[in-house]
């Protein structure tokens, strides 16, 4: 999965700063179960939805060829 934020569409990475709804700013950590792990400035481990740190989550294949064998692939199963 690629993680990228909202405003700026810049790919998130271990280490950058987030903010979370509440105006917190947390250091990202790693990405889980639909779940943001991220560390508050006071060292305790939260976990959020991507919306709640106000960005948005890329299926790993979105490449030309993966969205051609999605194409394909819905075409024969809408036939």
């Amino acid at each position: 999965m690629q993680i990228k934020r909202l405003l700026n569409d810049i790919e998130v990475v271990a280490g950058d700063k987030l903010i979370n709804s509440q105006g917190e700013h947390c250091e990202f950590v790693e990405h889980a179960d639909g779940q943001l792990v991220a560390v508050s400035p006071d060292g305790e481990i939260v976990k959020s939805s991507p919306v709640e740190f106000g960005c948005y989550l890329l299926n790993k294949d979105r490449t030309d060829r993966g969205l051609a064998k999605d194409r394909l692939r819905s075409f024969w199963e809408d036939s």
